[in-house]
């Protein structure tokens, strides 16, 4: 099994879709959970928004705005200066 990604207080295990503070898991929804581990995985790199809503909600035609509240409430979470918006390209951990 992969080492978690540390990040401030923060573990996020992307094999287990466990992400912890403190030691302590915390609960955020599938999607948000779909959208952290895509970024952490691409964090080497800017990850476009349709990249994104492809992973988060596969097969499926959402509106944008569903990305921008899931990445708000990553960013409630987690602290604005995790998540950077890369304007009209899209998002980097």
């Amino acid at each position: 099994m992969a080492d978690p990604l540390a990040f401030g207080p923060f573990q996020l295990h992307v094999e287990r879709r466990l992400l912890s503070c403190a030691g302590e898991p915390l609960a955020i929804g599938a999607r948000a959970l779909d959208l952290l581990c895509a970024l952490a995985l691409h964090r080497d790199r800017i990850v476009d928004k349709d990249e994104l809503m492809d992973l988060a909600w596969p097969g499926m035609v959402v509106e944008e705005n569903n990305l921008a509240v899931q990445i708000g409430s990553l960013r409630k979470a987690l602290g604005p200066q995790v998540i950077a918006t890369v304007r009209g390209r899209g998002y980097r951990f």
